[in-house]
């Protein structure tokens, strides 16, 4: 799999323990042991796999940098930055990996 994904075996086994701790996978050790999936495809949301990696749930991070950007004290892309991240948001609560292997794998 690393091979295939273009990354070090050793980071690829640092992600895979990372989403078994959170519960998206299921490690096996021993011989024909490995890693699967902790759920059916259709009930893995994409969601599940970004959220042990980057804080979805936290106050948004300033798009400019700044490090006070509210509704309140917006930057000049706060609006439309929102707009974006609300709507990846949703896209990664809604879309599962069943939906995204319906629609293929992207290929270079």
């Amino acid at each position: 799999m690393a091979r295939a994904l273009r990354i070090p075996q050793e980071y690829l086994a640092k992600i895979l323990r990372r989403l078994a701790r959170a519960g998206v996978l299921i490690s096996t050790r021993g011989k024909a042991g490995g890693f699967r999936l902790a759920a059916p495809p259709q009930r893995v949301r994409l969601h599940a796999i970004v959220a042990p990696f980057d804080d979805l749930g936290g106050p948004r991070r300033c798009l400019l940098g700044r490090p006070h950007c509210s509704d309140r004290f917006a930057c000049a892309a706060h609006d439309r930055w929102r707009r974006v991240a609300d709507a990846m948001n949703e896209f990664l609560r809604q879309t599962t990996l069943a939906d995204v292997a319906r629609n293929g794998a992207p290929t270079e």
